[in-house]
């Protein structure tokens, strides 16, 4: 695969809500960087990562309108979206922000994922 394809794969995963998915396209010294700036490594605590997020956020999904690749680095841009879960229910409301991604793929894995958007759709509305 090319690094954009690895890239693609990955936001598939991402879409279909498949840690495992994300496991398999992750170097074992991933990292992953949020939107805040908080780094955390490694394939298997990314991977427990994963299910959390999935979980608190459903339907948590990439629309992508723009990709550029040069060498092993791959730059996404798009909107993320999703829904929270709070106590075990999920809300009603729903949330959308434009977003960018930048991957750094090594032997067709993620190396690492960084992420850049507004965080201050985070607060989930009253339950």
């Amino acid at each position: 695969m090319t690094p954009l394809e690895t890239a693609l794969a990955f936001i598939a995963a991402i879409n279909n809500n498949d840690p495992l998915a994300l496991r398999i396209l992750m170097t074992d010294d991933h990292t992953f960087t949020d939107a805040l700036a908080h780094s955390f490594s490694g394939a298997e605590a990314m991977h427990v990562g994963w299910q959390h997020f999935f979980h608190t956020y459903p339907g948590y999904r990439i629309t992508l309108t723009q990709t550029f690749a040069e060498g092993d680095e791959v730059a996404l841009f798009g909107k993320a979206e999703g829904g929270w879960r709070i106590d075990d229910k999920v809300l009603p409301q729903k949330w959308s922000v434009p977003a960018a991604w930048l991957a750094e793929i090594r032997s067709g894995k993620v190396r690492r994922w960084t992420v850049f958007c507004d965080t201050s759709w985070a607060t989930p509305p009253k339950a």
